[in-house]
């Protein structure tokens, strides 16, 4: 199955946590990259750009191209692959899943993420853990 256009938008999600931060806050990249790897994280800062409610309606080979994921576009392309991870991994939902008979795959992002879990993180090495412990203070300091 060839998917020609995939459709994104960003909005606040409606069981918003404190501690939440946005999702072009420089805490995703920093300390989700180790989580979700480098792809999806370059997919994330790409549609973060455009925070806007509307749907954003992007040909799947361009925006495969243009993150160096070449131009496949099917089902299991990494392009897909790599929306699936984020959904995943709870940045977002499919609204309408990659393989839909009558619909190209629909994808709403979270306009805000939650912090890496301290399941994850007690597997990082001693200095990981340090530096994401003074970052999630300056987090809870800024909030304050």
């Amino acid at each position: 199955m060839h998917i020609e256009h995939i459709a994104t938008r960003i909005i606040d999600r409606l069981d918003h946590r404190p501690g939440d931060v946005p999702i072009d806050h420089p805490y995703r990249r920093r300390w989700w990259l180790p989580v979700i790897g480098p792809t999806a994280t370059i997919l994330l800062d790409h549609l973060a750009e455009n925070t806007t409610p509307n749907w954003q309606v992007h040909d799947t080979a361009d925006l495969a191209t243009s993150l160096g994921l070449g131009a496949r576009t099917g089902v299991h392309s990494p392009l897909i692959r790599t929306f699936d991870r984020i959904c995943r991994f709870g940045f977002g939902t499919f609204d309408i899943e990659p393989g839909h008979p009558d619909a190209d795959p629909c994808v709403t992002l979270w306009a805000t993420i939650g912090l890496v879990t301290e399941r994850v993180t007690r597997r990082w090495p001693q200095p990981m853990q340090q530096a994401h412990a003074i970052d999630l203070a300056a987090l809870h300091r800024a909030a304050a």
